[in-house]
């Protein structure tokens, strides 16, 4: 009990020099007695608790007092899940309908892994997005790399224009990608579809790299550099070693971009480079049936695969 009151004791006197120093230093600043009154950030400590340095008080976030703001989310997440739940619902079903249940069947997932056309289509995207997340992995490295070394103003510049593809409408890309390769004397097929995917891919690539690096501490870098390490070298043994999980995060998030892309691809494609999200579109226009739901739900769980491992690689270099 004893402890308990001297414990009491010290934060009331604390609480008491904190008040009589604030009042001090309004009145040195000319402020009237009258109208001193405790700060705002004073105005949640209470004598006889100690004082921390976290803020005092229960700040009421303003998005609260605007009306029907929790509806307005939980409709908003419903629209946007809902959705897909029904998708992956579906995607046992038994009838010949996709959006008509019939009974719990795995029987549209033995025909998809048995249509060749699927498969063809599958096989043809899992290359275009290997090769291209490989080439844009490469060039981003490289790019982020480059701007680093590069003036504020020739770093923000650059960062910008990389960016830029983000906010063009796919339609604009797609055409003036087809545009450019009907120039350069090529023809739809599997190399312009390379060439397109690898560079849409770049800003997925460049963003969580980085972030990364602009996070890391130099120190390790001018450390390299007084023993002696060419930069050659601390690119080797350093930078890349600190910058591997952004790397393979930016990798993944390209690989599923490039799984995903319909617009772009739609303008570069031809009769044996078929990818899956256009064949997915042409049973679409034939008709819907469960195979669609069953290809949708495979590529969502790609997805949902892809962001597990990219939060937990995110999660590992924080913790580094």
């Amino acid at each position: 009990m004893k402890e308990t009151s001297d414990t009491s004791s010290h934060s009331d006197v604390e609480f008491a020099d904190l008040i009589a120093r604030t009042r001090a230093q309004r009145l040195a600043n000319g402020d009237a007695p009258d109208s001193i009154s405790n700060p705002e950030w004073l105005s949640g400590k209470q004598p006889g608790r100690p004082l921390s340095t976290k803020r005092s008080g229960h700040r009421q976030d303003p998005l609260k007092r605007f009306p029907m703001v929790a509806l307005t989310s939980v409709l908003s997440l419903a629209f946007l899940y809902v959705p897909m739940l029904f998708i992956v619902v579906f995607s046992f079903n038994k009838g010949q309908q996709a959006l008509l249940w019939h009974g719990f069947s795995f029987e549209w997932y033995g025909k998809v892994f048995s249509d060749n056309n699927i498969l063809s289509a599958t096989v043809t995207s899992l290359e275009v997005a290997f090769i291209a997340t490989a080439c844009s992995s490469i060039i981003g490295v490289l790019f982020v790399l480059a701007v680093d070394h590069m003036s504020s103003a020739g770093s923000a510049l650059a960062t910008s224009l990389i960016n830029v593809s983000l906010i063009i409408p796919e339609v604009v890309l797609g055409v003036s990608t087809m545009s450019l390769i009907r120039l350069m004397g090529l023809t739809p097929g599997f190399l312009p579809l390379v060439l397109a995917h690898t560079t849409f891919c770049i800003p997925f690539v460049v963003m969580p790299i980085r972030s990364r690096l602009t996070t890391l501490d130099r120190s390790c870098f001018e450390a390299a550099e007084d023993l002696g390490a060419s930069t050659f070298q601390t690119v080797r043994r350093i930078t890349l070693p600190l910058l591997t999980p952004a790397i393979i995060s930016g990798a993944l998030m390209a690989f599923v971009v490039s799984m995903d892309d319909f617009m772009i691809s739609n303008f570069l494609t031809s009769a044996g480079t078929t990818t899956l999200p256009i064949y997915i579109f042409s049973l679409i226009r034939k008709g819907v049936n469960p195979s669609v739901n069953v290809v949708a739900t495979l590529l969502l769980l790609l997805a949902i695969i892809v962001t597990i491992a990219s939060t937990l690689l995110t999660r590992s270099q924080n913790r580094k």
